[in-house]
């Protein structure tokens, strides 16, 4: 089984940056822990301090569709959306 790679890239808010990034410090550790999660690398932008990608691998998309489930059910994911300035951009890839 080869898994998936999911690409997201969040924009904060600048002044929830900050926050974000301790939020991001937390996903590093934790994310690799759920059912399905191999792993997650996650990057700032150079050039805006306020831009953050992560590329996540997964067992499946419906390992990740089920994380993301979780994620909103719990509650998580209004502490991300509440320092984000716009909606994230996300899709898996695969690797050529």
């Amino acid at each position: 089984m080869t898994g998936t790679t999911f690409i997201i890239t969040f924009t904060t808010r600048p002044e929830a940056a900050s926050d974000f990034r301790a939020m991001l410090e937390r996903v590093k550790h934790d994310l690799p822990t759920v059912a399905g999660c191999r792993g997650v690398s996650i990057f700032r932008a150079n050039d805006d301090p306020a831009v953050f990608t992560l590329i996540e691998q997964w067992d499946s998309e419906q390992a990740h569709q089920a994380h993301i489930a979780n994620l909103t059910a719990s509650g998580g994911w209004d502490a991300i959306a509440a320092c984000l300035r716009e909606l994230p951009a996300g899709r898996y890839a695969c690797q050529l």
